[in-house]
């Protein structure tokens, strides 16, 4: 244990205001923690999506819950998804129905161009621009759903708004689309063994991937400057100072170090009863 800290050296503390952690770490840190939760999001967001009508409304619970995971909010899986479900209900639905549409758009014509793949010039623009215009949808899903339970705005002005974040995050847009491109070829060539585990992993992993990419651009060109600019203060940013009991010295603390024998073994004192 001695590559990690020193012997015999008491640490000076954690820091409120230490370094955060990259986004790296922070998501697999995030992704490890939660990970069986992942498997009962995904069921649970199976069974609500069987009508498939209501697959809008069950991707904004599932968003949501996700969303509190990012947050390092506390949840109860079930009751939260119902209580979002409902809560989303109205704005989340004609979205879910598009966004169908849409999927099904793309199978067609996918399947169109496999059974003719000499297309004339007008057809072949006609498919590049249905695909693109797919596509587009498809990454703007990734801001719709997290407005829709994050901030209280018209549909209208979500859908705006998911327009242009899809242009101002085109890394979180490429990762988001890539995993479901990447699963959407699983299911395409391995779906005898794919499609029987969808109701436990992969649409809750898929979900959490691309809100984590696609919230920061949220955070950063809505939320956060919404609350700057009326001097509110900011919900989704922790306030340690507010209602606090004891002053929190964490990295201000000397470090202690801590006398060793005459056979230079440490002398430790007996602290539990």
């Amino acid at each position: 244990m001695g590559l990690f800290y020193k012997d015999g050296v008491a640490g000076s503390g954690v820091s409120k205001n230490g370094a955060k952690k990259k986004p790296v770490l922070r998501f697999f840190e995030l992704f490890g923690n939660k990970f069986w939760d992942f498997f009962k999001i995904n069921l649970v967001y199976f069974l609500f999506c069987i009508p498939i009508v209501t697959i809008g409304p069950a991707t904004a619970a599932m968003t949501a819950l996700m969303r509190n995971i990012y947050l390092g909010k506390p949840q109860f899986i079930f009751y939260d998804f119902k209580l979002q479900f409902k809560k989303n209900f109205k704005q989340a639905l004609p979205i879910g129905l598009l966004d169908v549409l849409a999927i099904a758009l793309a199978v067609f014509a996918i399947f169109y161009y496999a059974q003719n793949p000499d297309m004339d010039t007008v057809t072949t623009v006609f498919y590049v621009m249905c695909l693109v215009g797919v596509a587009v949808l498809i990454m703007m899903s990734f801001y719709i759903y997290p407005q829709i339970v994050a901030l209280d705005l018209k549909l209208g002005a979500i859908v705006r708004n998911s327009l242009l974040m899809v242009f101002l995050n085109p890394i979180g847009d490429i990762i988001g689309f890539a995993i479901i491109f990447g699963y959407g070829a699983l299911i395409w060539y391995f779906y005898i063994f794919v499609l029987p585990l969808t109701p436990i992993v992969p649409l809750a992993w898929i979900c959490f991937i691309s809100f984590f990419c696609c919230y920061p651009a949220i955070q950063k060109y809505i939320i956060n400057p919404y609350y700057e600019k009326t001097g509110e203060k900011n919900p989704e940013i922790p306030d340690y100072d507010e209602d606090a009991v004891f002053e929190d010295l964490g990295g201000k603390e000397t470090p202690i170090n801590i006398k060793k024998d005459e056979k230079g073994k440490n002398q430790h004192r007996k602290i539990i009863k």
